[in-house]
């Protein structure tokens, strides 16, 4: 586990990823629950070893127990007669062992519990994909935010530039109150935006926070200026349409794959996940179908025992006995339990089966609606880069009209609010482009590849 103090002040998008894995809460849950299936193999194994046991106990009889004999053993045919048999004091001392010799269903448990062990280790690489997932959307939920309030603060500049100039018209006698009044109206209400954007901002960094594992108290902040600097080239740069969309996701990972090279080694942790469950419910019907085999076992038992009216330990009367045998258990009937829980597992397995072609299909509608949409978002980046350049313009050639007196301040503030919305849909744009690029990843089994050490 590592601190944040190691990292610098501002997290970039890998710097969150790399911290998360090693500190994020869900990270540390999945790698308890891979430790305990490792005991659980130990605990499973430890039945193929011998079981030793040692017991002791000390009885003091109040009362003799009294057991009737036949009076025939001496010489009284057809009476019975009561004798209190035993001693007062008893101590018994015993150790026994005991070793399985033949069990199929204990050895099949220890591929059941290997197997799970496996299980788990797949479902904390599936955690981590889910980390890696969740941190990134956050991530760049942070950045659109922190985009719109510069957005925001871009505007308050210009609207704060203008609102002095017009302070000095109406003093001049030049511009009319009513107008440089409406500059304000805008101009508090933009400030009470940004407000609002910025308390947004502060939540989404401690929601970031708790998910890659990082106090609440500590200093914190992510990297804009990777998305600062996404220009069209960046997203652009391969002329074959069928592949540009790929190598674009791919390419600041620094892997040159083609759509068919892709799909081609297509892998999921999800479906690892199914098929490893698949195979752990073959390995437990067959355990229950080896029920119906016997098991066999060697067993050994030696003790001391001490019987006395008088508690007084000494040498004498202590007797031995030890005693070494095997054990055959053949099963017989049980009421048809074993075929029920066989038919149990039979059925989970058709369901399971039916899980795994329908997690294929949603993969693979997931990738496919994934390029789709990187390729319709490139689009609406190009048409609102287009939008925007334009709404620069024509807000520069307004502010001139307007300084120049012929253009109305109702045309200034609408080219100005046009101005702002584009912006902001640009920038969604963007951000949308790379969140797209995520679903891509993941819906190709490759978001591992967005950590430094991968």
């Amino acid at each position: 586990m590592v601190t944040a103090q190691e990292y610098s002040q501002k997290f970039s998008l890998q710097q969150c990823l790399d911290f998360a894995i090693n500190n994020s809460y869900a990270a540390h849950r999945a790698n308890l629950v891979v430790r305990e299936a490792g005991y659980q193999i130990n605990e499973v194994r430890s039945n193929v070893l011998p079981q030793i046991n040692a017991s002791g106990g000390f009885d003091h009889s109040l009362v003799l127990p009294t057991t009737m004999l036949p009076g025939e053993l001496i010489g009284e045919s057809g009476t019975q007669i009561p004798v209190q048999m035993g001693s007062k004091n008893e101590f018994d001392f015993g150790i026994s062992v005991e070793q399985v010799i033949f069990s199929p269903t204990l050895f099949t448990g220890i591929k059941i519990a290997k197997n799970n062990q496996e299980l788990q280790r797949l479902r904390a690489a599936m955690t981590k994909e889910e980390v890696i997932f969740d941190v990134s959307n956050a991530f760049y939920d942070i950045l659109n935010s922190m985009q719109e309030l510069d957005n925001i603060n871009y505007m308050v500049s210009m609207q704060d530039s203008l609102y002095r100039l017009m302070e000095k018209r109406v003093e001049e006698n030049v511009t009319r109150e009513v107008d440089l009044n409406r500059i304000k109206v805008n101009l508090t209400n933009l400030r009470a935006r940004g407000k609002n954007i910025n308390n947004t901002i502060l939540q989404q960094k401690r929601y970031l926070k708790i998910l890659i594992g990082i106090s609440i108290e500590d200093a914190f902040d992510v990297d804009d200026s990777k998305v600062q600097n996404i220009g069209l080239s960046e997203l652009r740069g391969y002329s074959q349409p069928q592949n540009r969309i790929l190598n674009s996701a791919f390419s600041q990972l620094g892997i040159a794959r083609t759509s068919s090279a892709l799909l081609s080694s297509y892998e999921n942790v999800e479906l690892d996940v199914l098929n490893k469950q698949k195979e752990m419910l073959e390995l437990e019907i067959r355990s229950h179908k080896m029920e119906y085999m016997p098991t066999l076992s060697a067993i050994a038992t030696a003790g001391y025992q001490f019987q006395s009216d008088r508690l007084k330990l000494t040498r004498e009367p202590w007797y031995s006995s030890a005693i070494v045998g095997v054990r055959l258990t053949i099963p017989i009937f049980d009421g048809l339990g074993k075929r029920s829980r066989i038919r149990q597992k039979q059925t989970q397995l058709q369901s399971l089966d039916w899980n795994i072609r329908e997690t294929q299909q949603t993969l693979s509608a997931n990738y496919l609606n994934a390029k789709n949409q990187l390729e319709v978002i490139y689009e609406l980046v190009l048409v609102q880069s287009e939008n925007l350049k334009l709404a620069e313009k024509v807000y520069t050639q307004t502010m001139a009209l307007y300084t120049e007196g012929l253009a109305s301040i109702t045309d200034l503030l609408e080219t100005e609010t046009s101005l702002h919305e584009v912006k902001i849909t640009y920038t969604t744009e963007l951000i949308r482009y790379k969140k797209t690029e995520i679903d891509l990843l993941k819906a190709s089994g490759t978001l591992k590849y967005l950590l430094s050490n991968n």
